[in-house]
């Protein structure tokens, strides 16, 4: 999950702040510190005073530098959805149309919730 993402989803806001940082990416408040002092100091003082970051290139860039230097992946939430479809009663499986259908509604869904890089990983009856 991209950085902006995480923010919104765990934060409920649109402002990058340095704890959200070292909690994104697991590691310690003074590694985190000192590298992006070597990046630009201002950055550390903006991402401390209580304005943060609310610009979106700058957290892009700010991002890939540091998921490059601490080589972490891109944080993934896995979300299940329990959607419910009325079927016969003698339909065991799936038909082609009926899984059609499911991943349509879920991906206009998705795209309504302006979410990105997400998959469906499996479908099944229950």
């Amino acid at each position: 999950m991209r950085l902006q993402e995480w923010i919104r989803l765990f934060h409920k806001t649109d402002i990058l702040r340095f704890d959200h940082l070292w909690t994104y990416l697991n590691t310690t408040p003074r590694e985190l510190e000192e590298y992006i002092d070597q990046l630009n100091p201002w950055l550390n003082i903006a991402l401390k005073s209580s304005d943060g970051i609310d610009d979106a290139e700058i957290i892009d860039e700010l991002e890939d530098y540091l998921l490059r230097r601490f080589n972490k992946r891109k944080k993934k939430v896995k979300v299940t959805m329990e959607v419910e479809l009325e079927l016969s009663e003698d339909a065991f499986n799936f038909s082609q149309s009926e899984k059609m259908r499911m991943i349509e509604r879920v991906t206009n869904h998705m795209e309504a919730q302006h979410l990105k890089d997400w998959r469906i990983v499996r479908m099944q009856r229950i």
